[in-house]
């Protein structure tokens, strides 16, 4: 006999109601609104804002300049007066560009980093490239290969002459290294290098010496030179040809030169 099945009985459900959205409305000032003049007016007042808070900005004065580095060439007054056209410049407003274009477009200044300082300071860090030789009487040749004006207090009567063709520059420099390198460990020093128009080198050297080496073999025949100096009477010789494959001509001097 079949029976049937009580019917699961429901249970009640829930109704939840929606809460209704909430409109978000702006409501700009009166003087913005499209009715008024409130958006022609707004430019001139930003810019009214913008000038006048410069203006107070600009209540803070540069007053001093301090300058840092080892300096050989330049000192820090020198510096200083190079750029003291800054001194009451707005803080906000003083230009370092120009500063720093003004210091590196000095002779023999290598690197510059320029800084404000609050309230009233401009820092300039400096440092030098070093002097290496004068090029044609005219111009310094610095450590890094540069060429530069000769700054009129600096005195290069100490530094090695290089003269040639200004095609030459490069590899009279690369030369003038090389040769020098090579004589590192002797106390004698190149005084002057000539480079002729066909690219042939000779020297002359705080010994005295005339040294012929050519436009070819550049490091052996230094190397050969150096061997030389430790090997001749330095007083006795004039002049030294390295122009050949191997040795090299030796000219003497005379008694009435030795004397």
């Amino acid at each position: 006999m079949a029976t049937k099945k009580a019917a699961a009985r429901r249970g009640a459900t829930k109704k939840v109601e929606k809460q209704p959205k909430r409109k978000i409305q702006l409501r700009l000032p009166a003087w913005m609104s499209v009715n008024t003049l409130g958006w022609a007016v707004l430019p001139v007042v930003l810019l009214g804002l913008f000038f006048g808070g410069r203006q107070m900005m600009d209540q803070w004065l540069i007053e001093r300049i301090e300058v840092k580095g080892n300096l050989v060439v330049w000192s820090p007054d020198d510096i200083k007066n190079q750029v003291s056209w800054v001194l009451g410049d707005g803080f906000y407003s003083a230009d370092l560009n120009s500063v720093y274009d003004s210091i590196l477009n000095m002779p023999l200044i290598h690197n510059v980093q320029v800084r404000k300082r609050w309230p009233d300071r401009i820092e300039i860090n400096v440092s030098e490239d070093i002097p290496m030789a004068v090029w044609n009487g005219s111009q310094i040749i610095g450590i890094n290969g540069d060429l530069m004006s000769i700054p009129e207090h600096f005195n290069v009567d100490k530094l090695a002459a290089i003269d040639g063709n200004n095609e030459y520059l490069d590899e009279s420099i690369k030369s003038f290294r090389l040769v020098q390198q090579v004589m590192g460990g002797s106390d004698i020093k190149i005084q002057r290098l000539d480079i002729s128009d066909t690219g042939s080198m000779s020297l002359h050297l705080s010994n005295e010496w005339d040294v012929f080496i050519g436009s070819a073999h550049l490091e052996k025949r230094a190397l050969r030179l150096k061997k030389l100096l430790t090997g001749l009477p330095a007083d006795e010789v004039s002049a030294v040809d390295l122009r050949y494959g191997k040795g090299a001509a030796i000219q003497w001097r005379t008694e009435q030169e030795k004397g």
